[in-house]
């Protein structure tokens, strides 16, 4: 096979592979390590970071060395639990995990929808331990990072840290929109809105192709994150179908009329204008890029 043959099939390889590897686990990370090494793969936190700026070679270093620590976990798998202590944060590398709030009367709510390439424990990085549950919602790859190990983000990286600082803050006010859309809409334009969230968090991480994306979430478990029962949300997905407003091939669904729905639902993407305007200079101007800071080997505990 001549050279240039062979290249054409790694790049179709690959191309495959960093479209599940960011959008639904590491089930093709073996597949593709036969062919060469996972870390050549731009990973989903630095794709998702790029959208906002061009990241320095010291940037992307210190990225590498967060998702240094990688630890395979199934679907269903908890993976911190109320009074866990936090040490630090989590990179979701790859997969899907949900924050759930579970009552003494057996009801579980979801609060939050982790997507690939978010850190998890960035809005608790305060405190000494978790209030919430965390549960793998799809097999992904987690990366825990030391506490101790965030200090040469703002000492050496002070542009990295205030992206993920800025970044952090546009995903709280998400949060604020869809607990006002619980607050505030119908069952129907809840449910559009909780859609359309998640559609522009997930082109946010480059992952799905337009109005086309993942749903991984059975009906009960939409109805929990969305405040309503299995079956009204069967009867609202079912009506959206018949009126031409979305398609369904599990676990996919497809936005028809999109700008319709998110005048219905008022719907404002905070994503898509940050300001960066007060972000510090890259941290390679005047140093050496190619020598970035050594950081402490993590002192993590046995999983």
């Amino acid at each position: 096979m001549s050279r240039s043959i062979a290249d054409r099939l790694l790049f179709k390889v690959k191309s495959v592979f960093v479209a599940r590897h960011c959008g639904t686990g590491a089930v093709a990370v073996m597949n593709y390590d036969k062919i060469r090494k996972t870390k050549d793969i731009e990973s989903c936190l630095v794709s998702r970071l790029s959208r906002f700026v061009d990241l320095t070679e010291r940037e992307r270093a210190f990225i590498a060395e967060m998702e240094k620590d990688e630890r395979p976990c199934r679907k269903g798998r908890t993976v911190i639990s109320v009074g866990d202590r936090s040490d630090g944060v989590t990179i979701l590398k790859s997969g899907w995990a949900i924050v759930r709030s579970d009552s003494t009367d057996g009801r579980s709510q979801i609060l939050r929808i982790y997507l690939p390439g978010e850190v998890m424990g960035l809005a608790e990085i305060g405190s000494s331990r978790a209030n919430h549950r965390v549960v793998m919602q799809t097999d992904g790859v987690l990366c825990p990072f030391p506490r101790k190990g965030l200090a040469p983000l703002f000492s050496d990286h002070p542009r990295l840290g205030a992206l993920l600082t800025a970044v952090g803050s546009l995903d709280q006010i998400a949060l604020r929109h869809h607990a006002s859309s619980l607050a505030s809409m119908d069952a129907t334009r809840k449910l559009k809105f909780w859609l359309l969230q998640l559609r522009s968090r997930l082109e946010i991480a480059k992952v799905g192709l337009g109005n086309r994306f993942k749903v991984p979430f059975s009906q009960v478990e939409i109805g929990q994150a969305v405040g309503l029962t299995s079956i009204y949300v069967n009867k609202l997905l079912r009506r959206f179908v018949e009126d031409g407003e979305i398609e369904i091939e599990r676990p996919y669904m497809r936005l028809l009329d999109r700008e319709r729905w998110e005048k219905d639902c008022e719907f404002v993407d905070p994503f898509v204008d940050m300001d960066t305007s007060w972000f510090p200079q890259p941290d390679s101007e005047g140093r050496d890029a190619a020598s970035p800071a050594k950081l402490a080997e993590p002192e993590l505990e046995p999983d």
